[in-house]
């Protein structure tokens, strides 16, 4: 789980501060889209500087629930 978050934070920190949805990570990494990348998203956006949030995906452009890090400026 711990490689996949890693994996997962640093392609969010990476298209920041564009959204990206959870199919287009899964695809991006090579994973399932399944309960571990739920849960290690669920996890990502629990610690402070990422969330999860109603929005466009920045590569497929469907609307729905995308993460996102937040502007360090907002994180403190």
């Amino acid at each position: 789980m711990k490689v996949m978050l890693e994996s997962i934070r640093r392609l969010v920190e990476r298209l920041s501060p564009a959204p990206i949805c959870e199919p287009c990570i899964g695809r991006r990494l090579d994973l399932p889209i399944d309960d571990a990348l739920h849960a290690a998203l669920g996890e990502l956006a629990v610690e402070r500087g990422f969330d999860r949030e109603s929005g466009s995906c920045s590569l497929c452009e469907e609307h729905g629930r995308v993460i996102v890090r937040q502007d360090r400026r907002h994180a403190a």
